[in-house]
This record gives structure tokens, sequence and C-alpha cells, in this order.
């Protein structure tokens, strides 16, 4: 169908917001959005190149989407596009590659290359030119505040695919913020490469203001933060953790327990301090539900310091781990060392990771049995609090995805087929 485009969206909630954007500003300019089953003339592809893992799934994605999409425009775009650049190109049917630079042109390159729309009728648009942004096929919006990354972290390739850091107006910000409650969303998500490093028009540091600003604007949407450095959480932000309009949540990645290991990654602090910062935030705010990355298999990584990383995540009850085994990336300090650990023991660290994330995220959710929560209805039909604990009902036929529901949380259940994380049973 002329006119259409359907969309892949790889990765980070930064490649969903700017995956949505992409969506609304293809509206404006007449183009609808489409499944795939329905023949879109344009397939626009948002990669990730995080892991090697997610580079091959970004291949295989662009081929099938050329074998089922045949006559369709092939579209690509995102981190991988933007370091790897000369690869997709490389692929047979790809239409063109823009990385993320220019990825908020996309729909006016596209229109100019099939003469719809005439060059010099392109607006200037930077990294956070989108269209007022709606959340497309999801109930929770997503806000992109900062892009990039200034860190040198050793196993890192986001920098190469992101570039330096730089942030968003912050009257842009805040006028998002009131699109985004005006029109009913019930959760803000603000993201960015490294969203402590947000800086004001006189390029302070100010990240803790613009939190204090967006919660002084709502007055009916909540607001959560994707992820948050260590070196950035401290007194403040613990106190702004206890607001009643912000999410009972904070993602800190630890990437490891080991001193030993983090120094070697490049990271910007030791276990102790990691540690320290957690232990204060949740002396301000007890009940406060922290999640975490952690990389395994390390070049150097003995069984003693994944035993740390272990140990560090049961010390501060972290209550949820997004767990991933280590993988070379081209342009890396890391490329470097000897990838020492094989494959079997990063699989098997992986494992006992996940263990005691789900062991952990049973043991804070059970500590709130009974007790009430204002949840999110998400399209799958389970409900989020705003601490994170995933509920299930029964019978959601009767409420509206997106609607905030009162329930009370009830016994713990297994993962199951459709459900493949653990959840709690929702009680209206």
């Amino acid at each position: 169908m002329e006119n259409t485009v359907s969309f892949h969206t790889l990765g980070c909630r930064l490649n969903i917001f700017e995956t949505d954007g992409l969506a609304n500003s293809f509206a404006k300019l007449g183009i609808k959005t489409v499944t795939d089953t329905e023949k879109p003339g344009i397939v626009v592809i948002n990669t990730c190149t995080v892991t090697n893992r997610a580079d091959s799934k970004n291949r295989n994605i662009i081929r099938n989407a050329i074998k089922n999409n045949p006559g369709s425009q092939i579209w690509v775009t995102g981190c991988y596009a933007q370091t790897d650049k000369e690869v997709i190109e490389k692929i047979p049917g790809v239409t063109g590659v823009v990385g993320n630079t220019d990825k908020s042109k996309l729909p006016y390159m596209i229109l100019e290359k099939t003469d719809q729309i005439q060059t010099n009728q392109s607006p200037a648009l930077d990294r956070f030119s989108y269209a007022d942004v709606l959340p497309q096929n999801h109930t929770r919006a997503y806000l992109k505040i900062q892009d990039g990354c200034n860190r040198v972290c050793s196993y890192c390739k986001i920098p190469q695919a992101r570039g330096k850091g730089v942030s968003r107006n912050t009257k842009d910000v805040i006028d998002q913020v009131k699109f985004l409650q005006d029109n009913g969303v019930g959760e803000i998500i603000l993201t960015g490469v490294n969203l402590g490093w947000f800086r004001d028009e006189s390029n302070t540091k100010n990240f803790n203001k613009l939190l204090l600003q967006i919660l002084d604007t709502l007055e009916y949407s909540r607001l959560r933060l994707s992820s948050i450095e260590p070196s950035d959480v401290g007194h403040e932000l613990a106190e702004i953790t206890l607001h009643p309009r912000f999410c009972n949540y904070l993602h800190v990645p630890m990437q490891s327990g080991s001193s030993k290991i983090l120094k070697l990654m490049k990271r910007s602090y030791t276990a102790e301090t990691f540690y320290k910062r957690i232990s204060l935030v949740k002396q301000k705010n007890p009940n406060l539900f922290i999640g975490t990355d952690i990389i395994t298999g390390f070049p150097g990584e003995s069984n003693l310091e994944f035993s740390e990383s272990l140990q560090l995540a049961r010390d501060l009850e972290i209550a949820k781990i997004h767990s991933f085994p280590f993988s070379v990336r081209k342009g890396t300090t890391a490329e470097l060392l000897k990838d020492d650990v094989s494959k079997e023991e990063k699989k098997e660290r992986v494992k006992l990771l996940n263990d005691l994330s789900k062991e952990q995220y049973k043991k804070f959710g059970e500590k709130l049995l009974g007790q009430s929560r204002e949840a999110i209805l998400e399209g799958d039909g389970t409900c989020l609090t705003d601490d994170y604990i995933k509920l299930r009902l029964a019978d959601t036929t009767k409420f509206t995805t997106g609607q905030f529901l009162n329930l009370k949380i009830g016994s713990y259940e297994e993962p199951n087929s459709v459900l493949k994380e653990g959840h709690f049973l929702g009680i209206l």
C-alpha cells in the first residue's frame, strides 16, 4: 500500500520513543502506520547494537523484512545503522541507511527520495526534533530528554552509536510533559543514554532540578526514570523518590559487584561506593524498588568476582536484575582484553543471576501482600504498579487499556506461557 509505513523496533526505551516520534512525524506528512500484514509501502527498522547478539538479530530482521515485503522500501536506522552502515548497505534490498544523527529527518528524506516533497520543504531538525510523541501500541509514554554519552566504559559501543552528550531544551521537555498529561497518558518515562548528565541552557548539570519542575507540572500522570547512573544517586534524588507523583522505582546499573572488574570496565565507582549510594537512598525510602544491570563473564571475572556480584545484589535486596553475558564490541577498549570466560560459564552465571532476580522480585512483592496499589492496565492485560509490581487480573474486559485501577496485591504466580515473568494476582 502506498503512503503506509510499518516499524520494527529493537533495543532500548530511547529507540521506542524515537519510533513513536517517527510514526507521529509520518502521520503529519500523510503516511499511516500499519502492520507488516497490511503490505506497507515503507518499512523502517530501528536497530540496536548493545551486544553481538543484537547485531545478528538486526541483520535477521532486515533480511526477513526484505523477503516478506517485496516492492516495499526498506529503511534501516538506529544504533547499528550509525556504527555499521557499510555492513547494512551490502544487504541486497535495503533502500537506505540513516544513523541516529539524522534519524528525526527520516520521514522527510524518504518523501524527498520519492519526490513527494521538495528538498527545501524539510525543516531544520536535530536529535530531539520529532512531532509531539504519543505512545504507539503501548500505554506508557517515553520522553527523550537527553542523548549521547561522554563516558568511556571499556565494554560499551553506545558512544560510537549515539555520540557525545546533548540535552533537550528544558521548556520543550515541560511542554511535552503537559502535552502527554493533557492527552491522558498515565505514566511518563524519562529516557536518554545518561539521564543524570542532563544540562540546562547554561550548560549546568541540573537533572534533579528538571525532575522537580516536571513533578510540579504533574497533576494526573506519574513519572518514572528509565535508568540512572550510580554517581547520580544521592541525597537529593533520594528525597525526590518520596514525591507522590514519582514512581517508587529506580533502575541503577551495577554492571559488576567486584571493584576489580569495575576498574577494568572503566566504571566511575567501586563496589563499596555503589553499596553506599543505594543504601543511602533506601534509608530515606526503605520500600523503593531497585532494579539493576549486571554484565557477567567480563575478561578476568573469576568465580570469586562473580560471587561478589551475586552477594552485592543480595545485600542490597535488588528486586530486578537484567543480566547479560559479556560480548566483545568492535572499537571498544575491552576488545584488547582476553575474553577468557567460556560461553558455557557465561550462560551458567546468567542463569544464577536470573534465579536470584526471580527470588528477590518475589520477596519484594510478598512484603506488599494485601496492600493496595494504583496500577496502569497494560495492553497485554497485566497491570503495573508504580513500584514495578506486575499484576494479573482475572478479567480485564470491563476496563480500558491505559486506565488506572486501584488493586490489592495477591499471591505470587510463577511464569507461564503467556506471562513469561513472575507476577502477582491483582484483586479489585
